[in-house]
């Protein structure tokens, strides 16, 4: 691929379309007399920012790769990780997590709305991931065995084995300084599953069976991995504009991520060594890699 920067701009907009779309279809937008925004007002100012897109364009360069050819039925899989992403983004700056009062550039959600509010878009975001998976305009076409496993994939790496448990224990690491097991046990979960279900989900709408799911699940947490200690230095060497978030808060948190605990260089040497293994694992799918390692070559060199 000549341009791939391009590619992750089209199918952004791809993304951005249907998911603005989505929500007008739904709705939320009611307002009492003593309101000054709605619902939907809150949901949208997270779900809309400025942003990467890449674990739904993980979900569709996975399918891409697997010879699914008709993109647009795929937008509401790829849209529902979004969802999830940003409820997690809102909770995680709140003032009993990150703290946190810039995310992509712009105030967070519990500073422009206040924390109560911005409480309740995440929980609806969360939610409404799921309307999505089970719209019966969007999944139509899609046998509903396949469905159902695109829906445990989901909620499972959004909940107790994925993302919240890897909240959980990071927020609860904070002023300790963890060996780099625990903290690939955390990144794993925080941040791997998220994009390992991506991944999943392209291969199961694909059509693919088990073994092949598998392998890109396990491609899709070395890359979420490499993904995170890419994040870890950003923390680090990063400015706000870079990172559309406070720079060194984690060091104002008293969190000590990987890059803080073992150092910027042995950190880019794991940074390859995820990649390498997540090339393996890629290798065994059958599926095309040159995207791929485009992929993790523009992930890979937000550090260089």
């Amino acid at each position: 691929m000549n341009d791939f920067p391009l590619y992750i701009e089209t199918n952004k907009k791809l993304i951005d379309d249907f998911i603005k779309a989505h929500f007008i279809k739904m709705g939320y937008d009611k307002k009492f007399p003593h309101n000054k925004f709605s619902l939907a007002d809150v949901i949208l100012y997270t779900l809309t920012m400025p942003g990467k897109r890449i674990r739904p364009i993980i979900l569709l360069i996975t399918a891409e790769s697997l010879g699914f050819s008709d993109k647009k039925k795929l937008l509401p899989f790829a849209s529902s990780l979004e969802l999830v992403h940003s409820y997690s983004l809102i909770h995680d700056d709140l003032p009993s997590m990150d703290n946190d009062s810039l995310r992509r550039g712009k105030p967070t959600s519990h500073i422009v709305f206040g924390e109560a509010a911005a409480i309740l878009a995440g929980d609806a975001l969360l939610a409404e991931a799921f309307v999505m998976l089970s719209d019966k305009d969007y999944i139509l076409e899609f046998n509903p065995g396949k469905i159902i496993e695109t829906i445990r994939e989901l909620s499972y790496a959004s909940g107790a084995g994925g993302l919240v448990e890897g909240q959980f224990h990071d927020v609860g690491s904070f002023g300790e300084s963890l060996e780099l097991e625990k903290i690939e046990y955390i990144n794993e979960k925080k941040t791997a599953s998220l994009i390992a279900a991506a991944c999943a989900i392209g291969a199961i709408l694909s059509d693919k069976d088990e073994p092949v799911v598998s392998e890109f699940k396990k491609f899709g947490s070395y890359i979420g991995l490499s993904f995170q200690a890419v994040d870890d230095i950003l923390g680090i060497i990063g400015n706000k504009e870079i990172l559309g978030k406070t720079a060194g808060i984690d060091k104002m948190n008293n969190k000590f991520t990987m890059a803080e605990n073992i150092g910027l260089e042995k950190t880019r040497e794991l940074i390859k060594e995820y990649n390498k293994k997540a090339m393996i694992h890629l290798e065994k799918t059958g599926a095309e890699t040159s995207i791929f390692i485009e992929l993790t070559n523009y992930l890979t060199d937000r550090i260089n």
